[in-house]
């Protein structure tokens, strides 16, 4: 038993917590352990309650034991936190990682809103007033992460639609029209009429152009006729002109190719080839008119109005994007990407390509909801109560209507023993009633524009 009670003593003798130094080395030592596992400090007291000194011996140990482990943990595992406390704080590396995540998802969440505004409208703010142009201009967003992707998608896919498109429609007619030439004729597929009903209606089609134009741009109230910056509708009024002044050039110069050049000699000539990418270029040009005439049309009529009479948001183009759009199907007629041994297959690609402008004009006027003035006496005037429904309707007839003409060639010319003098005559009659719907429709859209009597709205 003599072993047992000395074991005892040694064991009381540790539990009443003195200053020895081998046993807060030795109480260091196992509370660190356990804390580094969440465990709480181990504390060692007198349970006996025996004196008030040996209760502040005990806590002032507890803190210093408390302090001893944090400084252990934090040495030997930077990494390793407690369950309880305040965490060690995370290193470069962790908040560079955490910085970069944030930022990704902040981005991708700015462009989806961006994206939800532009298309679904914000449905916040349906006062009258309410200038919903602040959601819809492509150039007020990520121009990397929006405009040029949706440029660049949109391109492409518009060329991909140019060159193969017409051999769906009627791949046997197509495929004996459509036979690509980049510029080098031969005699025996290429097909080039040099009669007077072609170039004689082509010239019919360029003063029918100029003076559509020209009303356009007069399109102004009385008294104002001398004052052509006065009003709103000057930007659309000389946006207008200039599609109507493309459409005359491009006649004038297959007109005058026409007129000119005969045989097949003269069309592998450099001046012919001059000709007709002026007479094919200004068509393709005339897609980014439309998408000029198309961001004035949104700005004018889509703004200052309350978000209840927009269906659904179309987008403003910036300016850039029209001037890169008819740059970059431009450059692919000079460079003969659309060219074709019937000279004349060069304009119908080119009016494929104005599928987008087309597209984008249509739903534009379609997304709105016209008051034709039925406002009541509190609610503010707007241009959008001047403009009628038949000219509405005439807008949606004159930019669908070349729709066909582009699976009608094909099919004239393989099915039909109609000359192409006939043929040429027949389509030149169809683009003036085209291209005449437009100009009406547009000096209609000026001058209801124009009658607001404001200044000029910034572009």
């Amino acid at each position: 038993m003599a072993p047992n009670n000395r074991s005892h003593d040694d064991l009381m003798s540790l539990l009443h917590m003195d200053d020895d130094s081998s046993f807060a080395n030795e109480s260091i030592t196992t509370t660190t352990s356990h804390s580094l596992y969440g465990g709480k400090p181990m504390c060692y007291s007198d349970r006996s309650g025996s004196s008030n000194s040996n209760k502040n011996d005990a806590t002032n140990a507890k803190k210093m034991t408390a302090a001893a482990v944090s400084a252990a943990a934090t040495t030997a595992a930077p990494g390793l936190r407690k369950r309880s406390g305040t965490p060690p704080a995370p290193s470069t590396s962790e908040t560079d990682e955490t910085t970069a995540t944030t930022t990704t998802t902040a981005s991708s969440a700015a462009c989806g809103t961006a994206l939800r505004t532009m298309f679904m409208g914000d449905k916040s703010n349906n006062q009258p007033g309410y200038n919903s142009e602040e959601g819809l201009d492509l150039a007020k967003y990520p121009i990397m992460k929006i405009t040029v992707p949706f440029f660049l998608i949109v391109a492409f896919g518009t060329k991909f639609l140019g060159q193969n498109f017409p051999y769906v429609l009627a791949p046997w007619a197509a495929a004996h029209t459509y036979k690509p030439a980049h510029w080098h004729y031969d005699h025996d597929d290429t097909h080039f009429d040099n009669t007077a009903w072609t170039y004689g209606t082509d010239y019919w089609l360029t003063v029918a152009m100029v003076v559509l134009a020209a009303r356009c741009l007069k399109a102004t109230p009385s008294g104002r006729m001398f004052d052509p910056s006065a009003t709103s509708s000057f930007q659309l009024r000389v946006r207008s002109a200039v599609l109507l002044i493309l459409y005359g050039i491009s006649t004038l110069a297959g007109g005058y190719a026409h007129h000119s050049y005969h045989g097949v000699d003269d069309l592998n000539t450099v001046g012919f080839r001059v000709l007709w990418t002026i007479c094919v270029g200004t068509v393709t040009s005339a897609g980014a008119a439309m998408l000029w005439i198309g961001s004035e049309l949104c700005k004018q009529y889509h703004a200052n109005v309350c978000g209840s009479e927009i269906i659904f948001r179309i987008p403003t183009m910036p300016t850039w994007f029209c001037a890169a759009w008819g740059c970059y199907i431009t450059g692919l007629c000079i460079l003969g990407e659309i060219s074709y041994k019937r000279p004349a297959c060069d304009i119908f690609v080119a009016g494929t390509t104005q599928t987008f402008p087309t597209a984008y004009l249509v739903l534009l006027v379609a997304a709105h909801k016209w008051t034709g003035g039925r406002r009541t006496e509190n609610q503010p005037t707007h241009a959008c109560d001047r403009v009628r429904m038949k000219y509405r309707l005439v807008w949606y007839a004159g930019m669908l209507l070349n729709v066909p003409l582009l699976p009608a060639y094909p099919l004239m010319v393989q099915y039909t023993d109609w000359s192409l003098a006939a043929v040429n005559t027949l389509l030149h009659a169809w683009l003036t009633m085209s291209w005449g719907m437009q100009g009406i429709a547009l000096r209609h859209f000026c001058m209801a524009l124009g009658a607001d009597g404001k200044k000029q709205a910034k572009a």
